[in-house]
């Protein structure tokens, strides 16, 4: 045993015959260390010196039982200890950070195409959500755990931090804390705030910038939407530009300047289509079509009017149950056929093409017949099918208008269907006129020009008052 202290031992000394213990306590009261230092005279420390050593000190928290217990352990046996840890207080733990938990997710499913390869039309992707949707919650910060020293001094825990983002626009907190969307649209999050959107602004063009758009809501384009950047938006579509070769589909409106859709352009939209020009485009629309300068070879199918004011429809095909009026209809190039068909849903008309190409079917069937019983009951089997074809076609709508309007010119190879009569139009037709189908004899009427906001239905039966006036005042004369 020996007496030379060593330069690094501090502490509270405790000097005995025998030994020094020196109790080291840190400034912040949590850490215990003590040392000690045999002499070559007196007896050794015992555990029950060490531990009145420790409650002289008021250290009675935090003590390592493991480490007292070698300590002591050495001492006896003379064995000198620097700094030996023997108790540790337990730190407060601090509150956790109030903090926004989101459970909605956005969209990915066109990040990919079918043959694995990366989507690189799709940059962006919108956490869409439909009214009365979670969209997450606010956890609450946290208070924490208190801690105590090595002394028994109880010590108070940090609570955690508010969180610095407001809950904005159409967001309700319901009973249990949880954010609900009041509207359908986009959830938006920003450094100080979160709401839900029901537009999105492109201040610019749809390009690989902005990226394919899925989005509840309107989408305002100040810019163009270039070839092959679809748009979906569930309350519709409003650009300033021009639309290229793609896909639009909405629940609203479509308002756009034009559109060359170069034969594999697209447009599916549930409310009206405005534009100033068509090209090539596929469209099915649930309300009216009206465009300012031309239609040119596209396919429409509309459930209200398609309306061209100061151009023409030439070319492709045109279904519409509202009526038909355009300036000129047709094309002076004998080549182009024009395709129209007014006041018929084209839900309908391709029950009625499939119900014709069935009893094409069973025509053709009764033609090789040799059974006259069989024969019979394809008759029969026809006539059903024809009895279905004349209950859809006299369906009733609202909006119901057999009707083409021509403002100027009717050119050849016209194709005209309204109503159940069908005609080729052999030689321009000059002239303002409201075509309609002549109910008596079939075929069709020409007559003086009048808004498609007048039903054929209406201009017909005033047609037969009048034909059936003049037949009785015939009967009358002497």
């Amino acid at each position: 045993m020996s007496g030379t202290y060593p330069l690094s031992v501090t502490g509270n000394e405790i000097k005995k015959l025998g030994y020094s213990l020196y109790i080291r306590i840190s400034s912040d009261q949590m850490k215990c260390h003590c040392s000690y230092i045999p002499t070559d005279k007196g007896s050794m420390m015992t555990r029950e010196e060490f531990t009145t050593y420790l409650n002289q000190y008021n250290v009675n928290e935090g003590i390592d039982l493991q480490a007292v217990e070698q300590f002591v352990t050495k001492a006896t046996a003379g064995i000198q200890q620097v700094d030996i840890l023997v108790a540790s207080g337990t730190p407060p733990v601090p509150g956790g950070d109030e903090r926004l938990e989101v459970v909605a997710r956005a969209d990915d499913t066109d990040i990919t195409n079918e043959d694995g390869t990366v989507n690189m039309y799709r940059v962006q992707t919108f956490i869409n959500v439909n009214k009365d949707d979670e969209i997450g919650m606010i956890v609450p910060a946290g208070e924490g755990t208190p801690g105590s020293n090595i002394l028994g001094r109880q010590l108070p825990p940090v609570p955690g931090k508010p969180l610095k983002i407001k809950v904005g626009r159409n967001i309700l907190r319901d009973n249990d804390g949880k954010l609900i969307a009041s509207i359908t649209g986009r959830f938006v999050q920003t450094p100080y705030e979160i709401s839900v959107e029901d537009e999105y602004i492109v201040l610019g063009d749809v390009n690989f910038r902005v990226g394919i758009i899925d989005f509840k809501g309107v989408v305002d384009v100040r810019g163009e939407i270039l070839d092959h950047f679809n748009v979906k938006a569930s309350k519709g579509v409003k650009v300033f530009g021009n639309v290229g070769a793609c896909e639009i589909i909405t629940d609203g409106n479509v308002t756009f300047c034009g559109m060359d859709g170069r034969n594999t352009g697209r447009i599916v939209s549930g409310g009206n289509i405005y534009a100033n020009y068509l090209h090539d485009v596929t469209i099915e629309c649930a309300g009216d079509i009206v465009v300012s300068v031309e239609i040119h070879n596209c396919t429409i199918k509309a459930l209200g009017k398609v309306v061209v004011d100061k151009g023409a429809i030439l070319g492709g095909s045109c279904i519409a149950l509202g009526g038909i009026e355009s300036k000129i209809i047709g094309s002076k190039s004998s080549s182009i056929p024009t395709i129209l068909h007014a006041g018929t849903s084209y839900f309908d008309l391709h029950e009625i093409v499939r119900i014709m190409a069935e009893i094409e079917r069973v025509q053709r069937r009764s033609y090789t017949s040799v059974s006259l019983a069989e024969i019979t009951e394809l008759r029969k089997e026809i006539a059903a099918l024809s009895d279905r074809v004349a209950a859809i076609r006299n369906k009733e709508y609202p909006n119901k208008n057999p009707k083409i309007n021509v403002k100027e010119m009717m050119y050849e190879k016209t194709h005209i269907t309204i109503g159940a009569s069908t005609e080729d139009v052999t030689e321009q037709i000059s002239g303002s006129n409201s075509i309609i189908e002549n109910t008596i004899t079939g075929g069709f009427r020409y007559v003086p020009f009048t808004s498609l906001f007048v039903k054929a239905a209406d201009i017909e039966q005033s047609i037969i008052s009048e034909l059936e006036q003049v037949s009785l005042n015939c009967r009358h004369q002497p």
